[in-house]
């Protein structure tokens, strides 16, 4: 028993403290994409990771990283390959670093970021950021990274970063199927669409909710223990 309840406690300091308290600032969070547009939607998420890096109040490095699932590998690319709702009034982005792992014939290339508010990206709601990629299947990517640059203010954590658009989401990415091991840019994708994730980034007020909520399970159960076996 002594064992759960240490059990339950280390899962609300990892939940709380790196996000939750007052002081305490998040400088990575990361999320992944689970919700797919119909296109994609018979296979299985998540389909890429979302990683924010608050290099400092006024920089922030994301990284996307496709994943093989279920026995398919997801990759990056064409129009919108990436989208963010970024939560700043103005700001700029880098150079875009395109990788695809599997190598070959892909060849993955940036052709442009677009900043601007009221982009719609197939159905999953407005971003003011979206970065294209040249072409279609063979220029895809496995890693699509770059930095943001705040200049109309500073994010005081990497969870102040990113904002959910009207639609619940916050970033989003265009994704290609390809059956893992055979993936090869001269045919044609099994299929193409766009997945998201659909609900806003933790807020440490939630965070500290759940983890309150946590301690409070475990102190009721700590109770009734020591009223079952009185000292």
């Amino acid at each position: 028993m002594k064992r759960t309840i240490l059990a339950w406690l280390g899962l609300v300091v990892a939940l709380t403290f790196p996000m939750g308290v007052e002081g305490v600032s998040a400088e990575i969070i990361t999320f992944d994409l689970l919700s797919p547009n119909s296109a994609i939607s018979s296979y299985l998420a998540p389909f890429a990771n979302v990683n924010v890096n608050r290099t400092d109040s006024t920089h922030a490095t994301v990284t996307f990283q496709s994943y093989v699932t279920g026995g398919y590998q997801y990759l990056m690319g064409d129009g919108s390959t990436v989208a963010l709702n970024v939560s700043a009034t103005s700001f700029t982005v880098s150079p875009v670093t395109d990788i695809n792992s599997l190598g070959g014939a892909f060849t993955p290339t940036w052709k442009q970021t677009n900043i601007a508010s009221g982009q719609q990206v197939d159905g999953l709601g407005k971003f003011n950021l979206t970065v294209d990629s040249v072409d279609g299947f063979k220029d895809s990517s496995t890693k699509v990274q770059f930095t943001l640059t705040d200049t109309s203010g500073t994010w005081a954590s990497a969870l102040a970063v990113l904002l959910p658009n009207s639609g619940g989401s916050s970033a989003a990415a265009h994704i290609f199927v390809c059956a893992t091991g055979t993936c090869d840019p001269s045919v044609t994708a099994l299929a193409t669409g766009y997945a998201s994730n659909l609900a806003p980034v933790p807020a440490p007020a939630a965070l500290l909710l759940f983890g309150s909520g946590l301690v409070g399970l475990v102190g009721h159960q700590w109770r009734r223990r020591r009223s079952a076996n009185p000292a």
